[in-house]
C-alpha cells in the first residue's frame, strides 16, 4: 500500500516536518511519481516505528544510522553498550536520590526540631577545603581535587569547619569546603590526595543553626562564635561536656526568609565528658 505524506502523518500521528526530517536522515526512501510527490510504502512505516523504539532507548541519530550497516553481531554490541550506560544512570539516580533523601529527612528535622541539641555520632566524611576564612585557596593541585569532588560525586556536599586548635585559642577562622561520605569513595573512585582530609565518625553535639548566606550584604562581620557555637558551648558547659576535634558544619538548605538567603546548616561538635 502506497501513502502520501499527508496521510502517512496522520497514520502515524507525527507531523509532516517530522517524515521529511526522518527522510533526510535516511531512514526513509519513498518513491516520487511524475509530478514529483513522495509516496511512501508499508517498509517505510516499519523503519519509522523502529527508528522511534530505538530513540526510545536512548540511542542518538547518529548511533541509529550507522546500526542500518550493522550485522546481527553489531547490534548485540550496540545494545550491550547501551545496557552499560543506563546501568551508569541508574547508579547516578540511585546515589541522586540518596543524597536529596538525606537533606529532606535534614530539613523536616530542622522544621519540626523541638530539641535544640542532640549527642549522636557524626558521618565519616573525606573533604578538601577551598576558603579559610576570607581567603580563596587557589593551589593547582587542591582546585583539581575540588572539581573532582563536584564532578565525580552526585552526593559532595558542602561544608564549613572549624579548627581545635583555632577554638582553644579564641581566635576562630570559619574553613569552607566540599566533602564526600568516606563510604562513597570507592564508589566513585575517588582517591585521596595532598589536599583531601578525613573527618573521622565520632561522638558529636549536633544542633541546627540559620546563617545568612552572604554576611557582606548584611553590613556585620561574622562573628561566628557568637552565630554558630555560643548556644551549643553553653550546653556543653551545663553538661560538663569539652570539644574534642574539629568541629564541622553541613550546609543543609539555602532558603529565602524575610527577603534575605539565608542558610540551614547541621553543626557536629565532637564531645567527651569533662
Amino acid at each position: 500500500m502506497k501513502y502520501n505524506i499527508s496521510a502517512l502523518s496522520n497514520l502515524l500521528n507525527v507531523s509532516t516536518n517530522t517524515i521529511r526530517r526522518y527522510e533526510k536522515l535516511g531512514y526513509l526512501t519513498p518513491e516520487r511519481s511524475r509530478n514529483n510527490y513522495r509516496y511512501y510504502s508499508d517498509p517505510d512505516i516499519q523503519k519509522f516505528m523502529n527508528v522511534r523504539l530505538l530513540r526510545k532507548y536512548g540511542f542518538t541519530h547518529t548511533e541509529i544510522g550507522s546500526m542500518k550497516s550493522n550485522e546481527l553481531s553489531g547490534l548485540i554490541t550496540a545494545f550491550e553498550t547501551r545496557l552499560e550506560t543506563i546501568d551508569e544512570e541508574i547508579n547516578y539516580l540511585t546515589n541522586l536520590r540518596h543524597r536529596i533523601k538525606d537533606d529532606f529527612v535534614l530539613m523536616k528535622k530542622a522544621d519540626a526540631s523541638k530539641q535544640p541539641f542532640y549527642i549522636r555520632d557524626c558521618v565519616a566524611f573525606s573533604y578538601v577545603l577551598y576558603q579559610r576564612g576570607e581567603q580563596i585557596l587557589k593551589e593547582p593541585e587542591r582546585l583539581m581535587t575540588v572539581q573532582d569532588y563536584l564532578h565525580l560525586s552526585p552526593e559532595v556536599q558542602r561544608i564549613y569547619l572549624i579548627r581545635k586548635e583555632d577554638v582553644e585559642k579564641d581566635h576562630i577562622i570559619l574553613n569552607a569546603g566540599w566533602a564526600i561520605k568516606m563510604s562513597d569513595l570507592d564508589r566513585f573512585k575517588i582517591k585521596d590526595r595532598a589536599y583531601t582530609e578525613r573527618y573521622e565518625k565520632r561522638k558529636s553535639l549536633l544542633s541546627v543553626v540559620k546563617l545568612p548566606v552572604n554576611m557582606k550584604k548584611t553590613g556585620k562581620s561574622l562573628n561566628v562564635k557568637e552565630s554558630l557555637l555560643k548556644e551549643p558551648f553553653q550546653y556543653m558547659k551545663e553538661q560538663n561536656l569539652t570539644i574534642t576535634g574539629d568541629i564541622i558544619g553541613v550546609v543543609i538548605a539555602n532558603v529565602l526568609e524575610e527577603d534575605q538567603e539565608m542558610q540551614y546548616i547541621l553543626v557536629g561538635i565532637p564531645i567527651a565528658l569533662m
